[in-house]
Order: C-alpha cells, then sequence, then structure tokens
C-alpha cells in the first residue's frame, strides 16, 4: 500500500493561522522542553551527598558489630528470619571497603546508596568525556518465582534527567567498574555478581550453613532481607 505526500493539503493547513500558531507553540515546547532536560544534567539531585572514604584500615563496626552478629545468631536455629540493612549502615560499609586510591583513578567520586520505597538509588559522581556529572542507577531488586535474584535496574539518571541514550555505557562504567575497586576480592567479586544483568541462584555460604535469599523490602532509609537456613550437603 502506497502512501502519497499531499504537498497541497499542507500548503492549506499552514495557511490556517491557528494551524501556524499550534506549531509555532509546538517548536517552543520542543525548545522548553530540550533545555528544561538539559540543566536537569548539570542539577543536583536530592539524594546526593559527599562522601568521604575512610583509609583507616579499619571494618566497618555496622558489619562486624550488628550485621554479622545479627546473621549468625538468627541462622542459628534453621528457621527463616529477617535481617535489617540501615541505609547509613550500608553507606559505612561501602566508605570503609572501597579503595578510594583506584575509586579515583577511574574518575568516580561520592557512591553512595540511597533506600526508598521499593527501590535503591546508587549514587555517584563522574567525570564522562571531560563533563562532570552526578549519575543515579535505579535499582529494583526481586527474587522471581523460579527462586532467582534479579537486580532490577530499571534506568540511569544524570543530575536530575534520564538518559535513554548512552545508558548502557554510563551503567557499565559505574557498576563493572565499582565491582573492582573493593579492598576484599570476595566481596568484589560479589558485587560483580550483584551488578550483572543476569539472574543470579541467592544461596551463599554463612556460618557452617547456606542461606537462600527468600525475600528483598526495600523501605525508606531501610532494607529488609528474608533468608531461608538450608543445609550445607
Amino acid at each position: 500500500m502506497k502512501i502519497y505526500f499531499n504537498y497541497e493539503r499542507v500548503k492549506q493547513v499552514l495557511k490556517n493561522p491557528k494551524a501556524r500558531t499550534i506549531i509555532t507553540l509546538s517548536e517552543w515546547l520542543l525548545i522548553f522542553l530540550f533545555l528544561f532536560w538539559l540543566i536537569g544534567l548539570f542539577s543536583i539531585p536530592k539524594h546526593y551527598r559527599e562522601v568521604k572514604p575512610v583509609s583507616d584500615g579499619q571494618v566497618s563496626q555496622y558489619l562486624t558489630n550488628h550485621i554479622l552478629p545479627d546473621m549468625h545468631n538468627k541462622s542459628q536455629y534453621d528457621q527463616p528470619f529477617d535481617i535489617v540493612f540501615s541505609e547509613q549502615g550500608i553507606n559505612d560499609i561501602l566508605i570503609r571497603h572501597i579503595d578510594a586510591n583506584s575509586l579515583k583513578e577511574s574518575n568516580l567520586s561520592n557512591v553512595s546508596v540511597t533506600f526508598e520505597r521499593n527501590k535503591i538509588l546508587l549514587t555517584g559522581r563522574i567525570v564522562y568525556h571531560g563533563f562532570n556529572f552526578i549519575v543515579t542507577i535505579v535499582l529494583k531488586p526481586y527474587i522471581n518465582k523460579e527462586g532467582y535474584f534479579l537486580p532490577g535496574i530499571s534506568k540511569v539518571r544524570v543530575g536530575k534527567s534520564r538518559i535513554p541514550f548512552a545508558a548502557k555505557a554510563v551503567k557499565r562504567k559505574v557498576l563493572y567498574g565499582l565491582a573492582g575497586f573493593f579492598k576484599d576480592p570476595d566481596t568484589a567479586n560479589f558485587a560483580g555478581v550483584l551488578f550483572s544483568s543476569d539472574r543470579i541462584e541467592p544461596v551463599f555460604p554463612f556460618n557452617h550453613r547456606k542461606l537462600r535469599v527468600e525475600k528483598i523490602t526495600i523501605l525508606d532509609k531501610e532494607m529488609v532481607i528474608s533468608f531461608l537456613p538450608q543445609q550445607d550437603n
């Protein structure tokens, strides 16, 4: 089926004052939206924070005195249990377990995590093609019906604007680069798996047992993970 372009009809429409007004307003609207988007690229989102990595060699006390003992005690009974991870505690782990020098060499800084209802915001400042941007990667992690974990990376924002183009390149630079900046090799390997887009079987060894992640619930300022102990064969 051929579609013919009717030039005469177009000329008639353009002669109509109302049509010309609509076209002009549409052009100005597009320009305004583009400028609004462009300004948003260099804007600072409200969840962004300045982060100073800690290089005193000490392990996060939130990890050693709260998370690990809580998991150790609750996993003893071979019953389902929940662990609550606070936003502040997770960021304390980040600033103490990320290699600040490697982060700086890769033009990344101020990496932090924000918990909002049903989503995690992974934010950092990045130098990309000579420009300094604040990048936010939105994750909505979940366990699917088959029992696999998916990170649920839903969107990438620069400043306050979404970038449908170059999103994959920015995500790759931040996520896969970040996975290599952890001081501990085991943590780096886990981060690399976590940041991939593949489904993951959420089972890992802990305290001579295997723990399966059954559910992930993200609230404001905290994340609740439900675990199910399994026999370690």
